[in-house]
């Protein structure tokens, strides 16, 4: 599955100070709504939930990537390894950080938006600009540790980045090969509303990585 390669590889290439930048705007963004209880939907390994949770947030997290969310719980994350459209609880507010939405096709996030309007009051994500895709992802990215080497290599085409992961795992003398690929999708704000079927109350364009353009687009939803 590609989802937990890329969980495998993730704290490797996860720029802390982009990601503190990001999650502390969805707080803020949370903390103007006034709500307590929050889903975390695609919570990775548990990073902004933690994070949600210090700052006085009622929060739980779910993914589909069960080593993701093993990472999370260790870290003292209430998450579990299910789809969206499996919770059956109620929250005030719903938030994917960091691209989820970029990660359905149109199929997908339909279903994905009907299932989210039945859960929460407020939606809050963020989804990649064309600048970002097409100009700021494309190429090749390496980074490795004491027994890790992995590389990824992205291209864009017909609004679709496409990631090659690559990893070399080293097990004793040798290093296992490990390779996969993920997809993203790219959005047009639009899009994005006639999807969702919800109303959109907000934008907050953002930059993470110092450009002039922003790379991002925080948005909220209300059902």
């Amino acid at each position: 599955m590609a989802l937990d390669l890329y969980a495998r590889i993730e704290e490797m290439f996860l720029d802390k100070e982009a990601a503190d930048i990001l999650w502390s705007k969805f707080i803020e963004i949370l903390n103007k709504l006034e709500v307590k209880k929050i889903l975390d939907i695609g919570c990775g390994g548990g990073g902004f939930c933690l994070l949600a949770k210090h700052n006085g947030f009622d929060i739980k997290g779910i993914d589909l990537s069960r080593a993701q969310v093993e990472k999370a719980v260790k870290k003292g994350c209430k998450c579990e390894a299910k789809d969206v459209c499996e919770v059956k609880e109620r929250f005030e507010a719903a938030v994917a950080v960091f691209d989820v939405i970029n990660y359905m096709n149109e199929d997908e996030l339909k279903k994905f938006f009907s299932c989210v309007k039945e859960r929460t009051d407020y939606f809050v994500f963020d989804i990649n600009t064309l600048y970002a895709m097409e100009d700021l992802a494309i190429g090749t990215l390496k980074a490795e540790d004491e027994n890790r080497f992995s590389v990824l290599y992205s291209e864009f085409e017909d609004n679709k980045l496409i990631t090659e992961i690559t990893l070399f795992e080293k097990k004793g003398d040798c290093y296992i090969k490990h390779q996969d690929k993920i997809i993203q999708y790219y959005y047009s704000v639009d899009q994005i509303e006639k999807l969702s079927g919800m109303k959109l109350v907000d934008i907050v364009p953002i930059s993470l990585y110092g450009s002039e353009e922003a790379e991002k687009l925080i948005l909220t939803f209300k059902s």
